[in-house]
Formats: C-alpha cells, structure tokens, sequence
C-alpha cells in the first residue's frame, strides 16, 4: 500500500546530491573502489597492539593509505592538537552541518599532501581510521594536480561522501555522532565530519545498491551504530522500490554472482 512506501531518509536536496556525486565519483574514480571489500572495524584491518603513540598513528594511517591506493610519498602526517589546526569548524554554503572541533587538517606543501592529525583522534584508532580516511581522500581529490570538479563548495562533504565510495564509510558514519559519559558522570556529544548520520546511511544505501547488494542487509552493514544502520535500512528499502525515479537510475550495479 502507499500508505506504508518507504520514503528517502533524507531531504530531496541532500538525496539528489548523494546520488549525483557517487556517480560523479564512479566516473572519476572507475568501479575498482566498489570492488574492493568494504573496511570494517574488526582485527584483520586493525591489527596490531595499539597505544596511541606516534608509530602507532603513523600505522594506522599507512593502512589506511595503502588501501586507498596512495603512494608513501605523495603525503607526510603530522599530529597537531586542535588550537593548531587551521580551517573553519562551522557551516558550509551547502550543507550547514557543525562539527565540535577541527579533527584533522589537509595541505598541500611543496607538491606533497600534508595531513595533520589532532593527538585527541588517537586515542580510539576506529575514530583515528575515520579521520585518516577523510583527510586522505582530500589527498584523492587534491593531490598530483587534483580531480576536475572537486574543489568547490561542496569539497568537504564531498570528502565525507568519498570515504562511503572508496569503502570506509562504516567508520566514518559511526564517527559523525557520538555520546557518552565522561568525568564521572556527565555527558558529551560530538560530531565529526559534514555528513550527519541519516546522510551517511543514505550513501551507504546508495554505495551498497552500486555494489549490486541491496537486496539483503551485506554482513558490513552489522557493523554500523544503531542509528547510521537504521537509515541505510529505510534507503536500501527506498532503493529496492523507487531507484528507478532517482539519479542512480541508468547506473549498472556490479554483478553479484
């Protein structure tokens, strides 16, 4: 019945633009990243004692890197508390999201990707993976002459976007919200990131949908915090009746066989 379709989980302007820039993405970047496995939170990835000091950033940065096909010399990592790091933390002109705190920062300097890194991000290296990965998917867009079309007003949630596409949006979407206890007792809320959750879980639906698994929940998606994986759930359900009136329609999804 009409009564019970499944509607996008999010606004038409953010659906039409998530839906735009993946395929946007998939042009400029070929379908390799949605081949790729999807980069979950588990040992396999994030392996390895962990302590937080500086080899262990450097680490987990590496994979990181190395996973999104960046060569070591293209960018050099610093950590830099966050009164260092330069940029607005505020609105952008398209999407008026705030985030808490300047979590990373990207730079070009002397022909190379300079990333600096917040020393409070490494504490949690699932959070550390989700700042890594936005700021070296500036490095994608920016770096070696820089992608056509990736430097305007939408380039910062378009690097939030990019990190769903290029297969570490499990991270990044449980990065965008978080609350929990502090100081005995009293409690904290902190965003990170452009994208607030029901987009991210869009993506995903979308990102998934280009994979040629939306028709079941993929095993990644358990992953998810409740709150992403619930609007991923109402997009893939949006997708399964209504990719036909979206701008993802004409997009050939993988073959699953």
């Amino acid at each position: 019945m009409a009564f019970f379709r499944a509607k996008c989980p999010v606004p038409p302007r953010e659906q039409a633009w998530i839906e735009k820039m993946l395929r946007w993405s998939a042009d400029r970047f070929g379908d390799l990243p949605l081949r790729r496995r999807v980069v979950e939170p588990t040992d396999t990835f994030l392996s390895g004692a962990y302590i937080g000091a500086k080899r262990d950033v450097l680490r987990i940065v590496g994979e990181v890197r190395e996973h999104l096909g960046i060569s070591a010399d293209r960018v050099e990592v610093e950590l830099a508390a966050d009164e260092e790091l330069p940029g607005e933390i505020g609105e952008t002109a398209l999407f008026p999201v705030k985030r808490s705190w300047v979590a990373g920062h990207y730079q070009q300097r002397e022909g190379r990707g300079l990333i600096r890194i917040d020393p409070a991000q490494t504490r949690d290296r699932v959070r550390l993976v989700a700042v890594a990965a936005h700021e070296l998917c500036h490095e994608l867009l920016l770096g070696r002459g820089g992608v056509p079309g990736a430097d305007g007003e939408d380039h910062e949630p378009l690097t939030d976007l990019l990190t769903v596409y290029t297969g570490f949006g499990v991270f990044t979407a449980n990065a965008a919200f978080d609350f929990r206890a502090y100081n005995g007792g009293a409690w904290q809320t902190r965003t990170l990131g452009y994208l607030n959750e029901a987009m991210f879980g869009y993506a995903l639906a979308c990102y998934a949908w280009m994979r040629g698994e939306a028709s079941a929940e993929p095993a990644w998606a358990r992953r998810l915090d409740a709150n992403p994986r619930g609007y991923m759930k109402q997009g893939v359900r949006f997708l399964e009746r209504d990719v036909g009136t979206t701008l993802l329609s004409g997009f050939e999804p993988l073959a699953t066989g």
